[in-house]
């Protein structure tokens, strides 16, 4: 089959955005497919370079910039978004030339990864799929103590994600003449359905290569003590400190790991002192990634707090060495964590939710017939989400949106 793939961010042997367009595109043509990707060309040389080392048939990149007229607007944050609508109504054109001397089966829009900012390649006339995209989840508002100074612009993201997008004219259209629109998460999916678009389902964004996956589930504590992980940027929406509140009431031995920098970094050590953890909580910061694996690998429990989350990639990181999972049931996480791999907690109040994640942990204590089976779990689905699967997942959905176009698919 003939795929033309729009990947905004596309890059090798990188993780979030970069690493989901540059997985889709190649592990698709290793599926056969004869795959054009367009993407931006300041990862070209990037691209070409491991292309060059390890060569993939069927696989044809077509860099676009936007006009250089718009460069000079482009600052700061509001930059990088309008960077990104530009750059989405710039390809069309492009594809236009394109499609007057090749013939396409399909178009598929993979990156970015959300609702938000949509697509115009559906203008094409040819069968468009959109997604795997989340974007339609929002942060819970009693939680807002959280996002500090940033809960105001935390509030207009909000109030944009419930209140415009769902009327926005041109998404409504695109969702409209989008033969299918997968979700990554049940609130994206939602909304999606009801701006009217006609065949819409739940699929994970997120894979992880099939040399990742360690295939040791976990069978003891290290050390005679639960080991406890948190791994991610200390961003507002990520809730690190729900995750200290919590570990702060145990009543037993552990021993906390967090890996990760962001914009409070200079909260993290004030937090551990005032909550009485510096005998139990270790914060490393950003480190190699050989150091994250180690991690993965001597700890059993991942502890994830996100209040706003498509899904978190780091689940599926967690899953794939066989950790067992603790976690707040909404969003991707609710959608996606089985409850055989992981336990997921009410979204109610702080207190409560951090009494409830403790609660969580607690049922570990010394139970490691919890724990193999949880991590047996854990391994079981993070080995369903490889990429070379995924991709033949998709693959059949292609067929199925090629054969009809018009018709509901079933899973």
């Amino acid at each position: 089959m003939k795929i033309l793939l729009s990947a905004y961010a596309c890059e090798p042997n990188r993780g979030s955005e970069e690493g989901f367009g540059w997985n889709w595109s190649t592990h698709l043509a290793k599926e056969g497919h004869e795959v054009w990707v367009i993407t931006r060309p300041h990862t070209k040389e990037i691209i070409e370079k491991e292309l060059a080392s390890n060569p993939i048939p069927n696989i044809n990149f077509i860099y676009v910039d936007i006009p250089k007229k718009f460069k000079r607007f482009i600052k700061g944050q509001i930059g990088v978004y309008a960077h990104y609508f530009i750059w989405q109504r710039t390809i069309v054109e492009h594809a236009k030339t394109f499609l007057k001397t090749n013939s396409i089966d399909l178009i598929h829009h993979v990156t970015w990864g959300s609702l938000i900012g949509g697509s115009r390649l559906w203008t094409l006339g040819i069968p468009f799929i959109f997604g795997p995209v989340g974007g339609g989840q929002v942060a819970p508002s009693a939680f807002k103590e959280y996002f500090y100074s940033t809960w105001r612009q935390e509030s207009i993201r909000t109030y944009i994600t419930e209140r415009i997008l769902p009327k926005h004219p041109l998404t409504q259209k695109m969702l409209r003449h989008t033969a299918l629109l997968l979700a990554t998460n049940s609130d994206t999916l939602n909304i999606a359905r009801r701006m009217g678009a006609p065949r819409a389902e739940l699929f994970l964004d997120t894979g992880l290569p099939a040399s990742y996956y360690s295939n040791k589930s976990k069978i003891a504590y290290n050390d005679g003590k639960m080991n406890i992980l948190w791994v991610g940027r200390s961003l507002e929406r990520k809730a690190l400190r729900l995750s200290l509140e919590a570990v702060s009431r145990l009543k037993f031995p552990f021993r906390m790991t967090i890996l990760g920098d962001g914009p409070q970094d200079n909260l993290i050590n004030n937090w551990i002192t005032e909550l009485d953890l510096t005998e139990k909580v270790e914060w490393k910061g950003r480190v190699p990634w050989h150091e994250v694996q180690k991690a993965l690998e001597d700890h059993e429990i991942f502890l994830f707090t996100s209040l706003r989350d498509s899904f978190g990639s780091q689940l599926l990181e967690a899953m794939s060495n066989g950790l067992a999972i603790v976690t707040l049931d909404h969003q991707g996480a609710h959608d996606f964590v089985p409850a055989s791999a992981g336990l997921r907690v009410p979204v109610t109040t702080p207190t409560q939710t951090a009494a409830a994640l403790a609660e969580a942990l607690s049922q570990f204590k010394g139970n490691t017939e919890l724990l193999k089976s949880m991590s047996s779990s854990a391994l079981a689905f993070a080995q369903e989400n490889e990429w070379s699967i995924k991709a033949s997942q998709m693959t059949k959905l292609y067929e199925t949106v090629v054969k009809s176009p018009d018709k509901q698919i079933a899973f």
